[in-house]
């Protein structure tokens, strides 16, 4: 399944990360370094085990047990985005 950003979300990059707004709901918040990569990845089309994959590359080298905590990690945000309906799933 590919990922997209919720029409229901405006966002912008900033000076601190990306601010979010969910229009139907009312939430504001801003994402830290690490969820502004996750976010920006899954903007420019992506699914989630790639997403995962090129954080993992970037932070983790070839560390193995940093590579499965952050794609834990980025699996949980993903699930959280997908939850409070920042993020959507639809078909490849």
């Amino acid at each position: 399944m590919s990922l997209r950003i919720s029409d229901a979300v405006v966002w912008q990059e900033t000076g601190e990360g990306i601010s979010l707004y969910h229009t139907e709901t009312g939430d504001f918040r801003t994402l830290n370094e690490t969820g502004s990569k996750i976010w920006l990845l899954v903007a420019n089309g992506g699914e989630a085990k790639p997403v995962a994959s090129a954080l993992s590359r970037e932070f983790a080298g070839t560390n193995a047990a940093l590579i499965k905590r952050i794609v834990v990690d980025v699996h949980a945000f993903i699930g959280t985005m997908l939850e409070q309906g920042l993020f959507e799933e639809s078909p490849a």
